[in-house]
């Protein structure tokens, strides 16, 4: 079987049949076609925001948000400030800015559980096989990228602001939190795909590993769980 095919097969089975996937992965760790997908997606949602939002508009709201209850010499400070970016600079630093994130997420995650594993396992398997598990579980993100990409699409007259653009996030969904409530940046993070994306990584460290789903879980999780946690202790101090 072609690599091709290979890879087309991985990334039906780990969205319909996640079992044969990982002894798939396991086996011919592929990391290019996952991650390329991934940001491509990703990549393309954020290009296709800033070729059409209102930009002028877009700039009105940050201001708005960032200087509710300051003074109007800070608000004229800030707004002049920001009338100085254009879309294409913020567009290429957002997307330069998301590339790396990405990037360095995957690998501590890798770098992570490679390590876990040897300590409990000596397992051979080496960083190039933990960052495609990574990658490979990350593919429900694409929902992600496809649905903010439906969402600008369907905004009126490109007045969107980035704080809308993910229509799944839990924020969006349910708390409808403002950008100045101190856990809007915490609680805004998380969506549905990304709960898939962990699902799939407990999972698929269940298979790889043979210990137990919640042995699994507190592995997997337990990056995250400091992570948000510490986030939204500084957020509410």
């Amino acid at each position: 079987m072609t690599q091709s095919a290979t890879n087309t097969n991985n990334l039906i089975n780990i969205i319909t049949a996640p079992k044969l996937a990982f002894p798939a992965i396991k086996e011919k760790p592929s990391v290019l076609f996952p991650l390329g997908l991934i940001l491509a997606a990703a990549i393309c949602s954020m290009v296709y925001f800033y070729a059409t939002v209102d930009f002028a508009w877009m700039i009105e709201q940050m201001v708005n948000a960032q200087t509710a209850g300051k003074s109007d010499a800070e608000r004229e400070g800030m707004q002049k400030a920001m009338s100085m970016m254009s879309p294409t600079i913020m567009g290429c630093s957002s997307v330069a800015g998301m590339v790396i994130a990405i990037s360095i997420f995957y690998s501590i995650m890798a770098v992570y559980l490679m390590l876990v594993n040897k300590l409990l396992d000596s397992d051979n398997l080496g960083f190039k096989a933990w960052f495609s598990f990574i990658c490979w579980c990350s593919i429900p993100s694409v929902f992600t990228s496809l649905a903010s990409l439906i969402n600008i699409m369907l905004a009126s007259n490109g007045q969107i602001t980035l704080e809308a653009l993910n229509p799944i996030s839990f924020n969006n969904l349910f708390l409808h939190l403002v950008p100045s409530d101190p856990l809007f940046g915490p609680l805004s993070a998380w969506d549905p795909m990304m709960l898939w994306g962990m699902s799939l990584m407990i999972f698929g460290f269940n298979q790889w590993t043979g210990k137990s789903l919640a042995k699994s879980a507190a592995i997997v999780l337990a990056p995250s769980l400091i992570i948000y946690g510490a986030w939204i202790a500084i957020a509410l101090n």
